[in-house]
């Protein structure tokens, strides 16, 4: 049913994000909570490309496998290869599960750094350093430190010359 002013009634209502973080096709992010930040994957970036924390986990599984393996090799070489090959695939199938299902987070790229009085509205910043979660600046005052309000109600108060972590979430 239309109203005057082409408004359904019966029609869902979208779904916004506007007081939280969005990607840049303007989608929510995985990993958005409650309050309003964003759990984030990828802590290791080479140059500007973050290494998915999924393959990070297979790495760490083929190192496992590998270590297993080697003491497995001499009375059970079939279960010791077979070790080698299927444990990183289960590892990071585990992980990438785990970020996208279980516990969402999004992907997210460390774009540049910029002291905190230089913050402004609408930048998007790790809470906690370089890795962790990724807030949206809503608003800033500056005067002995910086108090900067989140999208979601968190709250940071931080010297005026702190390095913060801007970012650009990807998925």
């Amino acid at each position: 049913m239309q109203t005057e002013d082409d408004v359904d009634l019966f029609s869902k209502p979208a779904l916004t994000t506007e007081a939280g973080p969005n990607l840049k096709d303007g989608r929510t992010p995985r990993g958005l909570t409650p309050g309003g930040w964003v759990r984030t994957t990828g802590w290791l970036q080479v140059g500007d490309h973050p290494v998915s924390s999924a393959l990070l986990a297979a790495v760490v599984g083929l190192l496992g496998a590998v270590v297993v393996a080697a003491a497995l090799v001499g009375t059970h070489p079939v279960a010791a290869g077979v070790l080698v090959l299927t444990t990183p695939v289960v590892c990071g199938g585990a992980w990438w599960l785990f970020t996208t299902r279980l516990k969402p987070a999004s992907p997210a790229r460390n774009i540049g750094t910029t002291p905190a009085d230089e913050l402004a509205p609408g930048d998007n910043v790790r809470l906690f350093g370089s890795i962790g979660p990724v807030g949206r600046v809503a608003a800033v005052a500056i005067g002995e430190d910086v108090e900067v309000d989140f999208h979601g109600g968190a709250r940071q108060s931080w010297p005026r010359d702190r390095t913060v972590h801007l970012v650009r979430l990807l998925g």
